[in-house]
């Protein structure tokens, strides 16, 4: 099975990212997030399971079910459409587009001139 996305996985991986989890728990990502933190800096006495992998946080989908007192279906269905993963979006450029103002005032100066109108 792939992870890549568009690709429509039937059956839930094992570990669902907080995100994912949350998804399921009907709950905000920062309140996931919350109890996440909360189970890992009280060694597993309160929170939302989870385990540290690296940097990441991943919720084991055994525990996730053993809570809800079921299997969770899978794709996540919010309001009858599948809920996906969020993907990265390619990130806008910060180069502003000239505007049309400049380009203006730069085709109402004399051909001739290429310095300021000033003198320094």
């Amino acid at each position: 099975m792939t992870n890549k996305p568009g690709s429509h996985r039937t059956v839930p991986p094992d570990f669902l990212t907080v995100e994912e989890a949350a998804a399921v728990l009907r709950i905000g990502r920062t309140v996931a997030y919350r109890e996440a933190r909360k189970f890992l800096a009280s060694n597993g006495v309160e929170g939302l399971c989870a385990d540290r992998v690296g940097k990441q946080i991943r919720i084991p989908r055994c525990h996730l079910e053993q809570r809800l007192g079921g299997p969770i279906t899978w794709p996540i269905f919010n309001n009858d459409t599948p809920v996906e993963p969020p993907v990265a979006s390619p990130v806008a450029s910060i180069t502003p587009a000239p505007s049309a103002k400049r380009a203006t005032r730069r085709a109402t100066w004399p051909a001739d001139q290429n310095t300021l109108p000033f003198s320094a």
